[in-house]
C-alpha cells in the first residue's frame, strides 16, 4: 500500500514539474544550475516527515541570482520546493512552517521584487589613465627652444583613452610610442591629446617620446619662453643654454640646480675637468599649468662701437671737528661692449684713501687743473656690472679748533666716459657741529627714508640727475648751554671754616670738558670728585689746578665729555686762630663767608642754596646778607639730594637762596658760655648690717668745655666717699672754704686733665653701717645729700634696693622735696637699678630722706606650681578610657615626683615636655610612682607637660595623676568624651560641671543676662598649652563631651553615672503613654490638673537634678506632652457629638419597632374579624382603639428615651476616676438598659393588645 502511494506521488510530482505548475522563472543562458537543483534528493527521499518537509518562509526563498563575476548570488532567485503528499493537511495547518500560494501570484511577487531592487554598480578606479612622470630636456637652437620629453603613461581601464598633452602654444615635431607613431589629435583651445587603446592582456604602461618646440621672445638683455607642458607629479626638466655663465630663471621655482655639465651631474658621475661652454640647469616643477624660462644672453658687443655704461652713485660725507670723510660707491651698468678701464674725476684738495673692489687690479691718480683723475685698471673686462668704492679724506678744516664757523665744499665725484650718472649725496655732522646750506646747485633734497638709513640718520640727503652739482655747507661749532644748581655748606668751627660745594650741571646741545670756579682768597682746595645724586651722574675728573694769570680761578678738567645731567663736588677749607672762638671771652668776631661758585661767564644760568652750620657752642648773628634770601633751615635740608658731611656735631644755623648776584654774607661769631646740667642717681642697697650707696653724677656740658667741677659733700661722710670714676678725674678740698658753703659740708673740686664737653659721668660710692638687726628689729639711716655747685640745673633720682628679709620704707614726714616714681619705668638715669623696690625723684637741693629698716623671718615657698591643666578622657563602651593630660607648670626642682592612678597603662610615648618626648623615670620605692626629669628646662621658666596613658577598667571613675609634694595646683579641667548612645544621669566628687544646664537654667540665663551659657574649650586649651604645639588635645566632634573643673583635685575622683540613651527614652515614653491613658478616663477638669502636675514635676526635676535634665532630649519630651494633650482635647471635644449620634440611632430603631408592631396588630385584628365574624361596624372602633394605644405607647417610649439619654450624660460627667471600665463600655451598657426598658414596655402592652 505504501509503495503504491509513493509511486503515485512521484508521478504527480513529475507532472507538476513537466507542465509548469511549479516551474522556475526563466534564467539567462549562461547561468549555472542553482544549488537547490544540484542538491535535489532522489525520489526515495522526497517524502520526509511533515515537520522537516515544510521549511519556513526564509528557507523557501530562492537562492540569489549570480552576477557576471560569479562571486555573488541573487537573493531573490526562484527555488524549487518539494511538497509532501503525505500528511499534507498537518503541514499546511502549521503557520510557522511556511507559506504556499499559486504560481501566478508568486510570479507577480517575484517580478515586483526584482524591479524594486537597485542593481549594484561596479565602481572602478577614479582615473582610467594618468601620466606618472615626465623627463624633459630643453635646448636653445637658433631662435627656438626645442624640448625632448619622455612621458611614462599608465592605463587603468580597458577601451580607448584620451590623454591630454596640452601644448596649445607649441608645435609638436615628433611623437612615438616605441617604433610606432602615436595617435595625436588637436582640439582648439584645449591643445593636443594622445589616443590609446587598452585591451585585456596587453601591457598597461606605455612610454611616449615627444618632441616639441616654440620660438622664444627676445628683448634687450633678456630672452624668455613659456610652455603649456604636459602635467605630471614627477616633472623633471634639464635646460641647456649654449653660453657659459648665463643667468637662467625658471618659474615656478620649486627646485633648481645649476651645474656646468648637466648630463654628468645628472647621472651622479664625477665630471671630467674641461672648459665649460654652456649653462645647464636642472629643475623640478611638479603639477604646474605653465613653465616659464628666461635667461640673459651673453653680450656679444657691437663691432666698431664703444661700451655703453651708466653709473649710479651713493656718496656719504661725514664732517667732524677738523676732518671730512667721504665714502662713495659707484655702480656701473655696462651694455653693448666691455670696459677694461674706468676713470673718475675728484676735486683737488681731497686725499684719496683707497679704491676698492675685487676686480680692481691697480689704480693711480693724474693731476689736472683743479681736479684729480683716478685711473682704475680691472682684472677682467666688465661686461654687465662693476662696483667701485672710493674713500676720500680731508683734515684741513679749522672748525671747532681755531674758528667757530667755516664753509665746507662737498666733493663732486664724476665718472668719466659714461653716458649717464645719477645718485645720492648724504651729509652728516659729528660731535658738537651744526651745518647750514649756503650754496646748492643741481641737487634735489629728498626724505631720509629714501636713503635707506643704512648707516644711521643723515642731516642732509640730496639726489642729482646728472653732474655737475655743487653743495657748500657752513659748519659751525655748537656752543653748550649749561645751567648749574649749587648746594653750598659752610661749616664754621673753632679753628677753621670748611666749605663744601656740590654743583649739579645740566649740559645741553653740546658737551663740555672743563669747568671753572671762583675760589675765595685764603681758601685751599681739599678735594674734587664727581658726585651722583638722583638722576645726575658723576663726572670723571682728569686733573684740577689754579689758572695762571687768573687769580682765584680754579679749573677742573674732565677725562670725558660731560653731557646731560652731571654732578661735581668741590671741598675747600681755611684755617684760623681766633681766641674768641676757642674760649668764651664774650667778644664777637666778624666773619665774611665768600662762596666758591662757578664762573658766571661759563654757564647760562646758575642758582644756589647756602646752608651755614656751626657747633652748638658758637652763636652766629647775621649782619649783611645782601644778594641772598633767608629761608628756613629745614626747607634747605629737604632740598639736599645727598646727605651732609657734618664735623664736630655742627648744626644748621642759617639758610639762604641766591642766584647770579654776588652773595657774601657777613656774620658775627661768638663763643657761648658753658651750660651745665647735672642729674644724680643715688642707689641705696640696704643689706644685713650696712647700706651701700652708689651715686652717679651725670653732667651734660653744652656750648663750652670745662675742666673743673665743684661738689659740696656732707662732712660726716666725706671721708667715706670713694671716687669710682676714671683716672683723669681727681678731687681735692677747696681751701679756704667758699663763702656760699653750707654748714656741715665740705667743698670738693673735681678736676680733669682735659676739657670736658657733652655728657660726663662721675661715680662716687660709700658704705654706712647698720646696727645688728634681730628678728623683728628696726633701725634707720639718713641718705647723704650731695650738692653740685655752679650748675644751671640740678635734679636726681633715688633707687632703694634691699635684701629679701628686710623691709625698707621712708620715715614718716622725712620725704621733703621728694616725689615717688615707678621703679620699673620712671628711672631714666643710667645705673645699676635692677631689683629696685622703691624710687623717688627730686629737683634742686631742697630735699632730705631718712629710711627705716625692718627685719623679718623668711619662709619657704612652693618650688613647683601647676598653673593650669586640661585632661581629655575618651570613654569607650567597654569600660576603657584613653587619657591625654596637659599641665602648664613652673618649677625650680630638677625633677617632679608623679603618682599614676590605678589600672593605668602607659603608652609607648607617655611623657612630653614642650612638645619633645622625654623619658619617664621609675620610682622603685613606691608603686605606680615616677619622676619627671627637668634637665632641659631652665629654673623658673614655664613649661608644658603632657601625659598619655590608658585606663583598663573603671573608666567612669576618673582619677587624675597626682604630683606628689606639690600643693600649688590651680584649676584643672576635665573633658570627658562619652559615647553618643550614653547619657549622664549624675556625677559625684569635688568637681564643678560646665554643662549646658537644664532648660530652666538656660531660660533664666537668657532672660537675666541676655547671654547663652557656653563653655569655650578651645580657649581653655590655648591658655593651657601657652603656644606649645600639642597634638590630639582639642575636643573631638564624634562624641558627646562633658566638661568639669576643680582646684587641686589631688586624689579626689570624678565619678560619672551613665545610662543608655535607649533605656532612658523608653522610660520617658512609657511614662507619657501611662499619663495619656489615665487622662482619657478623666474629666476635662481632672485632665488639666494632671497636665499641671506633669509640668510641675518637670520643673522640680530641673531644679533638683539639672544634670539629668541637661542630658535629656527636651524637644522629645515637649513633643510627647503636646501629643498627649492633643489626644485629650480631641476626646473631650468629641463627647457631645457621640451622644447626639447615639440618640439619633436609638430614635430610628424605636420608629422601626413601632411600625413593625402596628403592622402586626393590624394583621391580628383582621384575623379576629374573620374568625369571629364580627361586623364592619364593630371593627372600626377596635382599629381606632388599637391605633390610639399604639400612639400612646410611642409617646411614652419617647419620654423614656429622653430620660435615659439625660441620665447617660449625667453619668459621664460625674464618673469616678478610679473606675476600671472605659467610657465606651458605659455607653454600651446604657444602650443595653435602654433596649431592656423598651422590651419591658412591649411586654406590658401585649395584654392590652
Amino acid at each position: 500500500m505504501n509503495s503504491k502511494r509513493f509511486t503515485f506521488g512521484l508521478v504527480v510530482f513529475s507532472l507538476f514539474v513537466q507542465f509548469g505548475f511549479a516551474q522556475p522563472a526563466p534564467q539567462p543562458a549562461e547561468q549555472s544550475p542553482s544549488p537547490a537543483e544540484q542538491a535535489a534528493p532522489p525520489a526515495e527521499q522526497a517524502a520526509p516527515p511533515a515537520e522537516q518537509a515544510a521549511p519556513p518562509a526564509e528557507q523557501a526563498a530562492p537562492p540569489a541570482e549570480q552576477i557576471d563575476d560569479g562571486d555573488k548570488s541573487d537573493p531573490l532567485k526562484e527555488q524549487i520546493i518539494y511538497v509532501p503528499y503525505e500528511n499534507l493537511p498537518q503541514v499546511f495547518e502549521k503557520p510557522a512552517r511556511g507559506v504556499f500560494l499559486p504560481y501566478e501570484q508568486f510570479q507577480k511577487l517575484w517580478d515586483s521584487a526584482r524591479k524594486s531592487r537597485s542593481p549594484e554598480i561596479d565602481q572602478g578606479p577614479p582615473l582610467r589613465s594618468l601620466i606618472t612622470s615626465i623627463e624633459s630636456a630643453a635646448e636653445v637652437r637658433g631662435d627656438v627652444m626645442e624640448v625632448h620629453a619622455q612621458l611614462a603613461i599608465q592605463l587603468l581601464g580597458e577601451g580607448w583613452h584620451e590623454i591630454p598633452l596640452r601644448l596649445a602654444d607649441a608645435a609638436i615635431s615628433s611623437a612615438k610610442i616605441g617604433e610606432e607613431n602615436a595617435r595625436i589629435v588637436f582640439r582648439p583651445g584645449q591643445g593636443y591629446f594622445l589616443l590609446l587603446e587598452y585591451k585585456d592582456g596587453q601591457a598597461d604602461k606605455r612610454t611616449l617620446d615627444l618632441t616639441y618646440a616654440k620660438t622664444y621672445a627676445k628683448s634687450p638683455g633678456l630672452n624668455q619662453v613659456g610652455f603649456q607642458a604636459p602635467q605630471a607629479s614627477i616633472n623633471r626638466w634639464k635646460i641647456t643654454i649654449k653660453d657659459e655663465g648665463v643667468k637662467v630663471n625658471v618659474r615656478p621655482l620649486v627646485a633648481a640646480t645649476e651645474t656646468r655639465d648637466g648630463a654628468e651631474m645628472d647621472n651622479g658621475d664625477t665630471p671630467t675637468p674641461q672648459l665649460t661652454t654652456e649653462t645647464v640647469l636642472i629643475a623640478f616643477f611638479g603639477l604646474t599649468p605653465q613653465v616659464q624660462i628666461d635667461w640673459t644672453p651673453k653680450s656679444e658687443g657691437a663691432s666698431g662701437l664703444a661700451a655703453l655704461a651708466t653709473v649710479q652713485t651713493r656718496q656719504n660725507v661725514i664732517i667732524g671737528e677738523g676732518s671730512q670723510r667721504t665714502q662713495a660707491t659707484l655702480t656701473y651698468s655696462i651694455t653693448r661692449s666691455e670696459l677694461k678701464e674706468l676713470k673718475i674725476r675728484i676735486p683737488a684738495g681731497q686725499k684719496i684713501a683707497g679704491v676698492f673692489d675685487a676686480n680692481v687690479r691697480r689704480w693711480d691718480v693724474t693731476l689736472v687743473e683743479n681736479a684729480q683723475i683716478v685711473n682704475v685698471e680691472l682684472f677682467e673686462p666688465a661686461t654687465m656690472t662693476q662696483n667701485i668704492n672710493l674713500e676720500l679724506e680731508r683734515f684741513d678744516l679749522e672748525v671747532g679748533m681755531q674758528n667757530d664757523a667755516v664753509d665746507v665744499v662737498i666733493p663732486e665725484i664724476e665718472a668719466l666716459g659714461v653716458s649717464r650718472q645719477q645718485g645720492l649725496v648724504m651729509v652728516r655732522t659729528e660731535g658738537d657741529l651744526r651745518a647750514d646750506v649756503t650754496t646748492r646747485t643741481g641737487l634735489l633734497q629728498v626724505d631720509n627714508q629714501e636713503a635707506g638709513n643704512q648707516q644711521g640718520a643723515w642731516d642732509f640727503v640730496y639726489r642729482y640727475a646728472a653732474p655737475p652739482y655743487e653743495l657748500i655747507l657752513k659748519i659751525e661749532k655748537v656752543q653748550p648751554r649749561v645751567s648749574a644748581e649749587e648746594f653750598v655748606n659752610i661749616q664754621v668751627l673753632e679753628d677753621q671754616v670748611r666749605v663744601d660745594v656740590m654743583t649739579l650741571f645740566n649740559v645741553e646741545r653740546a658737551g663740555i670738558f672743563q669747568v671753572e670756579y671762583k675760589i675765595p682768597e685764603g681758601y685751599t682746595v681739599r678735594e674734587v670728585h664727581g658726585v651722583q645724586a638722583a638722576d645726575y651722574q658723576p663726572v670723571i675728573i682728569e686733573n684740577h689746578h689754579l689758572v695762571e694769570n687768573a687769580p682765584g680761578v680754579y679749573r677742573v678738567n674732565f677725562s670725558r665729555k660731560a653731557f646731560g645731567l652731571v654732578g661735581l663736588h668741590l671741598g675747600l677749607e681755611r684755617r684760623h686762630n681766633d681766641e674768641n672762638l676757642v674760649t668764651p671771652t664774650g667778644v664777637r668776631t666778624e666773619y665774611t663767608f665768600e662762596l666758591a661758585r662757578v664762573v658766571p661767564a661759563s654757564v647760562d644760568h646758575v642758582r644756589g642754596r647756602l646752608l651755614i652750620l656751626a657747633p652748638e657752642g658758637l652763636r652766629l648773628t647775621p649782619k649783611d646778607t645782601a644778594g641772598g634770601q633767608s629761608v628756613a633751615v629745614n626747607e634747605i635740608q629737604a632740598e639736599h639730594v645727598v646727605p651732609l658731611s657734618i664735623l664736630q656735631n655742627a648744626r644748621p644755623a642759617q639758610g639762604f637762596r641766591y642766584a647770579e648776584e654776588i652773595f657774601a654774607p657777613v656774620f658775627d661769631v661768638e663763643r657761648r658760655k658753658p651750660h651745665v646740667e647735672v642729674g644724680q642717681l643715688i642707689v641705696a642697697d640696704v643689706d644685713q648690717g650696712e647700706v651701700n650707696f652708689k651715686v652717679g653724677l651725670h653732667y651734660n656740658i653744652r656750648y663750652s668745655g670745662l675742666k673743673t667741677f665743684r661738689l659740696d659733700v656732707p662732712s660726716a661722710i666725706a671721708d667715706l666717699i670713694g671716687n669710682d670714676s676714671s683716672d683723669f678725674i681727681s678731687q681735692r678740698v677747696i681751701e679756704p672754704n667758699p663763702v656760699d658753703l653750707k654748714e656741715g659740708y665740705l667743698a670738693w673740686e673735681l678736676t680733669s686733665n682735659r676739657e670736658l664737653l657733652g655728657p660726663v659721668t662721675i661715680n662716687l660710692s660709700w658704705n654706712q653701717t647698720l646696727q645688728a638687726l634681730d628678728l623683728n628689729a628696726t633701725d634707720s639711716v639718713v641718705v647723704g645729700k650731695l650738692l653740685p655747685q655752679s650748675v644751671n640745673r640740678s635734679w636726681g633720682q633715688l633707687a632703694i634696693k634691699k635684701a629679701e628679709n628686710l623691709d625698707v620704707a621712708p620715715v614718716k614726714d622725712s620725704t621733703e622735696g621728694l616725689r615717688a616714681i615707678d621703679p620699673q619705668h620712671d628711672l631714666k638715669l643710667d645705673g645699676d637699678t635692677n631689683d629696685t623696690t622703691l624710687a623717688m625723684e627730686f629737683h634742686g637741693d631742697q630735699w632730705a630722706l631718712e629710711l627705716e629698716v625692718n627685719r623679718y623671718e623668711q619662709e619657704d615657698v612652693e618650688k613647683t606650681a601647676v598653673e593650669m591643666g586640661y585632661v581629655r578622657v575618651q570613654l569607650s563602651k567597654g569600660d576603657n578610657a584613653a587619657v591625654h593630660a596637659v599641665f602648664r607648670m613652673r618649677s625650680v626642682d630638677q625633677r617632679i615626683s608623679l603618682r599614676m592612678p590605678t589600672d593605668t597603662q602607659l603608652t609607648n610615648d607617655p611623657l612630653r615636655i614642650n612638645g619633645a618626648s622625654v623619658g619617664l623615670e621609675i620610682n622603685p620605692s613606691e608603686e605606680r610612682s615616677y619622676f619627671i626629669p627637668l634637665t632641659t628646662q631652665s629654673q623658673g621658666e614655664t613649661f608644658v607637660v603632657e601625659l598619655v596613658y590608658n585606663v583598663s577598667s573603671g573608666s567612669s571613675k576618673i582619677t587624675l595623676p597626682v604630683f606628689q609634694n606639690v600643693k600649688a595646683v590651680n584649676q584643672i579641667f576635665v573633658a570627658a568624651e562619652i559615647p553618643t548612645d550614653r547619657l549622664l544621669l549624675s556625677y559625684s566628687g569635688d568637681w564643678d560641671d560646665h554643662l549646658e544646664g537644664s532648660w530652666l537654667e538656660q531660660l533664666q540665663s537668657l532672660l537675666l543676662t541676655g547671654q547663652d551659657h557656653y563653655f569655650n574649650a578651645q580657649q581653655v586649651v590655648d591658655e593651657v598649652t601657652a603656644g606649645v604645639n600639642v597634638d590630639a588635645i582639642y575636643p573631638g566632634y564624634q562624641k558627646r563631651t562633658l566638661y568639669f573643673s576643680t582646684i587641686n583635685p589631688q586624689e579626689s575622683p570624678l565619678t560619672l553615672k551613665l545610662a543608655e540613651q535607649f533605656q532612658v527614652n523608653m522610660v520617658l515614653f512609657a511614662g507619657l503613654i501611662l499619663l495619656g491613658v489615665i487622662g482619657l478616663f478623666l474629666s476635662l477638669r481632672m485632665q488639666f490638673a494632671l497636665l499641671l502636675l506633669v509640668i510641675g514635676a518637670s520643673l522640680g526635676v530641673a531644679m533638683i537634678s539639672p544634670v539629668l535634665t541637661s542630658s535629656l532630649e527636651l524637644s522629645g519630651v515637649i513633643f510627647g506632652i503636646a501629643m498627649m494633650t492633643a489626644v485629650w482635647v480631641l476626646q473631650d471635644i468629641s463627647k457631645p457629638f457621640v451622644g447626639v449620634s447615639r440618640k439619633l440611632v436609638g430614635s430610628s430603631k424605636k420608629s422601626s419597632q413601632q411600625s413593625a408592631e402596628l403592622s402586626t396588630a393590624t394583621e391580628n385584628v383582621e384575623k379576629t374579624e374573620e374568625g369571629k365574624g364580627i361586623d364592619d361596624d364593630n371593627a372600626e372602633p377596635i382599629a381606632l382603639t388599637g391605633s390610639a394605644d399604639v400612639a400612646a405607647e410611642t409617646e411614652q417610649d419617647s419620654v423614656q428615651e429622653a430620660s435615659i439619654a439625660n441620665g447617660d450624660q449625667e453619668d459621664s460627667l460625674s464618673h469616678n476616676a478610679n473606675t476600671d471600665q472605659s467610657s465606651e463600655e458605659l455607653e454600651l451598657d446604657s444602650g443595653g438598659d435602654q433596649d431592656d426598658d423598651s422590651n419591658t414596655a412591649d411586654e406590658t402592652e401585649e395584654p392590652k393588645e
